[in-house]
């Protein structure tokens, strides 16, 4: 039987989110390693502040790094940001406050945007939903990976946990190309589920003190569920957190592919160990299992970036051609071209330019969109 265990945290003062993920941890029985590199993966999936809950709470990442540095671990936060943005995550992460943490207790910030990506195929991984994923080589090579989640009821996909958390692993506009290549939450949800067997995090624990209802943006409402969630499953975590809100397993895509590939045996097969306090959302779906996925819709096609190359700015020293993970930045003649169609927009092409001849092309969408959030300040 799987175990989650269920604490209850009444803020995010310091000592009492400490406290709590520390009993959780111990409620499930797990232990940390000693004099390891663990890499947590929060939940930033866009720049904005902790008030806001659409994120990881900066006090839940503060506690993992201190539990984890009294072990005398190497720590090393990673993420990329869904939607482009300007500063992309390292911005995000001075503005959740996570930089801060990561300072305080010499953590290493990581941009997935900004690092060597490997190939992954289905003749080397259990994976289903694509031929090829493209996965930050860091994640293969710490220790440990720590999925550090946030609860969020999701427009979309239903619920936004453990299971799609790990989703942010993919750098850049990558995540949104994907959107574009599947036609139902169930394809989309199989590339999750590939992920989690990539890179297979051992814990999971879920930020549940403030969640947030019809997320996952900041549009979402913010409720008080008062708790923290741990497991070594994720799935088992997603299951007791889609109780706690007012779904059934059942009626979540994500959980049952997860099921069917046998990340978990039965959805009732959970012990909880500790208190739930069940808090109903309102902005649940309540359509069916078979509703239409629009793959076509405004915030997938069109709030995306394309990049483009300046070759007047462009020395032709071939770091781009080098780096591109899909083979889409080619030499023509005395030019550098990139091909759009293999394009996978991780951007990291435009981290190992040292002239800047690489920039990233918003759609008019992904202007206006952005504009009206720094008025609004969503």
């Amino acid at each position: 039987m799987e175990k989650v265990s269920a604490v209850r945290c009444e803020s995010y003062e310091e000592e009492y989110v400490y406290q709590a993920v520390k009993e959780a941890i111990k409620k499930i029985g797990f232990e940390f390693p000693k004099g390891k590199r663990v890499l947590i993966k929060p939940n930033i999936m866009s720049q904005n502040k902790p008030e806001q809950h659409t994120i990881t709470h900066f006090s839940v990442i503060n506690a993992i790094c201190r539990l984890l540095k009294e072990q005398n671990n190497d720590i090393v936060i990673g993420e990329s940001i869904a939607f482009y943005q300007k500063g992309l995550t390292k911005k995000a992460y001075e503005i959740s406050g996570i930089q801060q943490v990561a300072q305080k207790y010499d953590a290493t910030l990581v941009e997935f945007e900004k690092v060597d990506l490997i190939r992954i195929t289905k003749d080397e991984y259990e994976i289903e939903g694509l031929d090829e994923l493209f996965i930050p080589k860091i994640l293969l090579e710490v220790d440990m990976v720590i999925n550090a989640c946030k609860l969020k009821s999701h427009s979309a996909m239903r619920l936004s946990g453990a299971i799609k958390n790990m989703y942010g692993c993919l750098p850049g506009g990558y995540k949104q190309k994907i959107h574009q290549w599947v036609n139902s939450e169930f394809e989309l949800s199989n590339i999750f589920i590939d992920i989690h067997k990539i890179i297979k995090p051992e814990l999971s624990i879920m930020d549940a003190i403030v969640s947030l209802d019809g997320g996952p943006t900041a549009l979402g409402k913010p409720i008080y569920t008062g708790s923290i969630l741990a497991s070594e499953n994720p799935v088992a975590l997603d299951v007791v957190a889609a109780s706690l809100i007012g779904y059934n397993a059942d009626d979540i895509p994500m959980l049952i592919q997860a099921k069917r590939r046998e990340m978990i045996n039965d959805f009732n097969d959970v012990q909880i160990v500790g208190e739930l306090k069940p808090v109903q959302f309102k902005r649940l779906v309540k359509e069916g299992l078979d509703r239409p996925y629009d793959n076509n819709s405004i915030f997938v096609k069109h709030t995306y970036v394309n990049l483009k190359i300046d070759n007047s700015n462009c020395n032709n020293c071939g770091r781009c051609i080098t780096a591109c993970p899909t083979k889409a930045i080619q030499q023509k003649n005395e030019c550098v071209e990139l091909h759009t169609k293999l394009c996978i927009n991780c951007y990291y092409c435009i981290s190992v330019c040292p002239n800047e001849a690489i920039s990233i092309n918003p759609t008019l969408m992904n202007r206006l969109g952005w504009g009206i959030r720094r008025i609004t300040g969503l």
